[in-house]
C-alpha cells in the first residue's frame, strides 16, 4: 500500500495535515498516523471502499475522502470532533454515523447513491450541506439545523 508523508499546512499550534491524495490506497491500515496534532486527513482520489481504523483519530477536525469507492460512512461516528466531512463522488447509499457529530459544520455528500437523508437533525452546528447529484426521495427533519446557511440538494418527489 502506498504511503504519503504528512506535511504541515496549517499555522504552528493549529495542528497538521496528512494528505494522502492519489496514492492508490485501497484501505486504511491499523498503522494510520493519528498523533494528537493531526487535525486534517485528506484521502481524496484513491480506491478506498471502507472507512476503518479511524477510531485512533479522535482529534480530527477535517476529513476528506472524495472520489473514492466508499459504500458506507459508518467509520465517521467515532470522530466526534469533526467540523468538516467531505465525502463527495463515492458510492455511499445510506447516511450513517452522524448522530455523534454534533460539532459538524460542513457536510458534502454530493454525487453518491443516497435515496434518503435522515440522522442529520443532531448536527445542529451544520452550516453547509451539499447533497446535490443524488437520488433523494425522502428528506429528514431539518428544522433543528438553525445554523444552516448553504444547502444544495434536490429531492425527487414521486
Amino acid at each position: 500500500m502506498a504511503v504519503a508523508g504528512a506535511d504541515s499546512a496549517l499555522p504552528p499550534g493549529e495542528g497538521s495535515v496528512v494528505n494522502w491524495s492519489g496514492q492508490g490506497l485501497q484501505k486504511l491500515g491499523p498503522n494510520l498516523p493519528c498523533e494528537a496534532d493531526i487535525h486534517t486527513l485528506i484521502l481524496d482520489k484513491n480506491q478506498i471502499i471502507k472507512l476503518e481504523n479511524l477510531e485512533k483519530c479522535k482529534q480530527l477536525i477535517q476529513l476528506s475522502v472524495a472520489n473514492n469507492r466508499l459504500v458506507r460512512m459508518m467509520g465517521v461516528a467515532k470522530l466526534t470532533q469533526l467540523r468538516v466531512l467531505n465525502l463527495p463522488h463515492n458510492s455511499i447509499g445510506y447516511v450513517e454515523g452522524l448522530k455523534e457529530l454534533v460539532h459538524l459544520e460542513w457536510l458534502n455528500l454530493a454525487g453518491n447513491n443516497l435515496k434518503a437523508m435522515d440522522q442529520i437533525n443532531s448536527c445542529t452546528a451544520l452550516q453547509h450541506l451539499d447533497l446535490s447529484d443524488n437520488s433523494i426521495h425522502q428528506m429528514g427533519d431539518l428544522s433543528k439545523l438553525i445554523a444552516l446557511k448553504v444547502s444544495m440538494c434536490s429531492v425527487i418527489y414521486e
